[in-house]
């Protein structure tokens, strides 16, 4: 009998933690794609990217709480195939891993942009993209930010505490509208304009400009050009089940479930839930009933 968790984020961790507080003694591997052990995103953004923290301070658990954990730990391996009837998981490195019980916790992955593959583009999700987009920062670059939600207007913070030239392009006329409406955007708006920060809210992007394979600016709906060194895409996430393509679970922005988050028999999912999906945002599978 062996249980795989698939997502070693805080969703993962955590399911893999209750099966062992539930009393499941038997064989338990998880498996994450990042190659550090389980860490709190949150502050990646906050304490990260401005060196506030060193990287060690944003992990979940400690290396003695793994080891109590008793599991077969498979970080920096990435999951890319699911055969449901078969009990598989086919990881990256062409191995499969029999189970007879499945959590899917991959939680999410950032939004692209066409071309977001030249060097100087940055997404913020990992600690590797915090420590990579550090260290871009302190090179001294100008800095657009393509979004102002959450993770936009942080990034921003971030950029200004350390001195540097940003501008954030929101398609929205203010930021963080979605939560919060037109009035405590408005507030937002002028705390980062207070600090330096150049704000294009109600113009969307065109593309993204480059040269030699590296980014020198992003060109605006409105013709307009912003030369940048780096280029932060802060455009939300959609749900990471593109490994999950042709398994025959229902997927629907997410992966959709029951109210015990049961996807199918002996399969659940856990982790974080766009608006619109079934899916809940706890691990209850009840593994007598899955």
């Amino acid at each position: 009998m062996k249980r795989i968790v698939v997502g070693a984020s805080a969703a993962g961790l955590t399911a893999a933690e209750a099966l062992r507080r539930r009393g499941w003694g038997g064989d338990l591997t998880l498996i994450g794609e990042e190659p550090h052990p389980p860490c709190d995103r949150p502050p990646l953004s906050k304490q990260i990217l401005p060196g506030v923290w060193k990287p060690e301070r944003v992990t979940l658990r400690s290396l003695q709480d793994l080891v109590r954990l008793e599991a077969e730990l498979r970080f920096g391996q990435r999951a890319t195939a699911l055969d449901v009837e078969g009990g598989q998981v086919r990881l990256g490195n062409g191995e499969s891993i029999g189970f007879d019980g499945l959590i899917i916790a991959t939680g999410v992955t950032p939004r692209h942009l066409p071309d977001s593959d030249l060097a100087g583009v940055h997404v913020l999700r990992t600690l590797d993209d915090a420590l990579g987009l550090r260290a871009a920062l302190l090179t001294g670059p100008r800095v657009v930010v393509v979004g102002a939600g959450f993770l936009g207007t942080e990034v921003a913070a971030a950029a200004r505490t350390m001195g540097l030239e940003v501008t954030v392009v929101e398609p929205e006329p203010v930021p963080v509208r979605r939560p919060f409406g037109d009035r405590m955007g408005a507030l937002v708006a002028d705390l980062h304009r207070d600090h330096g920060t150049r704000l294009r809210c109600g113009t969307p992007v065109c593309r993204l400009r480059g040269a030699g394979g590296r980014v020198t600016g992003v060109e605006l709906g409105d013709g307009t050009t912003l030369s940048a060194e780096v280029v932060v895409l802060a455009l939300g996430s959609t749900p990471a089940t593109h490994w999950l393509a042709g398994s025959s679970l229902r997927l629907r922005d997410g992966v959709e479930c029951d109210a015990l988050c049961r996807a199918a028999p002996g399969i659940c999912a856990a982790g974080e839930s766009p608006p619109g999906t079934t899916r809940t945002s706890a691990p209850a599978c009840d593994w007598n009933t899955a």
